[in-house]
């Protein structure tokens, strides 16, 4: 029952998009490619205000609270199931044009067994002490779902503490998948936003802003006169390159996820 109940955001998400009154002229499509680059331009609208309001000008009053309710949905469906891939899953089950570009999402279950048949913790904590942090590469991103897969591992292992060793990347040609690896790693707090956000919330009470927080990995370096020591903040880094380049453009751009 349980498990029954923690796919109800899901399940309510899938549907808004399979069949949305609001955008009911649109295809899912072009519905959840519009969707997502919506969202990314709220995610980083406190970087690029401009970006974020151009992007919504393009809606009217109804289509915008739309959006904003299907990120409230996401949200809590990521709440509800952290660090599984939510976007990648519906991308799947949209069927938005996948198919015919050959593009099939790693299951979860499978993706997860692969990240533990890769998890050491001997020698995850051996990179840390050698260099500070470990680096996840996946050359074919997608939604994320490997790196997704491997952050929850380090998790469910080493608790946050070990997640803020990560340092991820990953490369795609689809700009759908950089877009959904984005949100996916930003709403799980995988990348430098959501780090900075989650270590600020992990201050007790008696610790304010000027102590040094319990909750990081390792002892703070004395020798630093910062008044936090914040923990090592992961890149990440996405290949886009146009499906259609031209003669005189072929070349693949690259974009920084955060």
């Amino acid at each position: 029952m349980d498990k029954l109940k923690d796919r109800k955001p899901y399940e309510e998400l899938a549907r808004s998009f399979e069949n949305n009154s609001v955008f009911g002229h649109m295809h899912s499509y072009d519905l959840y490619r519009q969707w997502l680059e919506a969202v990314w331009s709220f995610l980083e609208a406190i970087r690029d205000p401009q970006g974020f309001k151009e992007r919504l000008d393009k809606y009217n009053r109804a289509q915008g609270e739309e959006f904003g309710r299907l990120l409230c949905v996401y949200t809590e469906a990521v709440e509800q199931q952290p660090f599984q891939d939510i976007l990648g899953e519906l991308f799947m089950r949209l069927d938005v044009n996948s198919v015919r570009s050959g593009q099939f999402m790693t299951p979860w279950n499978v993706a997860e067994m692969m990240a533990r048949m890769q998890f050491s913790r001997e020698h995850f904590e051996e990179l840390v002490k050698e260099k500070g942090e470990v680096r996840v590469c996946d050359p074919a991103v997608g939604s994320g779902v490997m790196l997704l897969a491997f952050s929850k591992v380090v998790n469910d292992e080493l608790g946050r503490a070990g997640v803020n060793k990560l340092r991820l990347y990953g490369t795609d040609i689809d700009e759908r998948c950089v877009l959904m690896c984005r949100i996916q790693l930003r709403m799980n707090g995988l990348d430098s936003f959501g780090r900075i956000a989650g270590l600020i919330g992990c201050l007790s009470d008696k610790e304010q802003p000027g102590e040094t927080p319990h909750s990081t990995a390792g002892e703070p370096d004395k020798n630093i006169n910062s008044a936090v020591v914040l923990p090592d903040l992961s890149e990440a880094v996405a290949i886009h390159n146009r499906e259609r380049p031209s003669d005189e453009k072929h070349q693949t751009v690259q974009l920084t996820l955060f």
